[in-house]
């Protein structure tokens, strides 16, 4: 009985390895859409496109006065729940490029806005958002905030 249970337990294992890998494009996020931003900008990702992009609405400071829409692209993601994404700012795509990194709050902690609330319309806050240029210049600077993942 212990022979069948390892021989099944062996051809198991190796049924798991043979299957073809996820395409390095693909990302999972743990829900179709990450809302986050501060108390004075507001980002919104969606991934419900099922494409290997991630569509963005920007609103606030990153910008400016005018909300901007587009589309990023997968780069890597982590075992422990962190995403990081790059794009262009603008609906135009030909101004500056951004990175986008997600990652979870502090193990037993909540992520904080600014203004020191740790939640917002949709809960309390569980990851950090960084909006940061892709290459530093004069002037340019780096946003965080807070956010958490949505079925919308």
């Amino acid at each position: 009985m212990r022979i069948m249970f390892a021989v099944a337990a062996g051809l198991g294992l190796a049924a798991a390895l043979a299957a073809a890998p996820a395409s390095a494009q693909q990302i999972t996020f743990p829900a179709p859409v990450f809302h986050g931003g501060d108390t004075d900008w507001d980002v919104k990702l969606d991934s419900k496109s099922g494409g290997p992009s991630i569509g963005y609405a920007l609103s606030g400071p990153p910008k400016g006065a005018k909300p901007a829409k587009g589309s990023l692209t997968f780069v890597s993601a982590s075992g422990y729940g962190g995403y990081t994404l790059k794009g262009k700012i603008g609906s135009d795509q030909t101004q500056s490029g951004m990175i986008v990194i997600l990652l979870p709050a502090e193990r037993g902690e909540r992520c904080k806005t600014k203004d020191g609330k740790e939640g917002g319309k949709y809960g309390a806050y569980a990851y950090t958002v960084t909006i940061a240029p892709v290459t530093a210049s004069s002037g340019s600077k780096v946003w965080t905030g807070c956010g958490l993942f949505t079925q919308n």
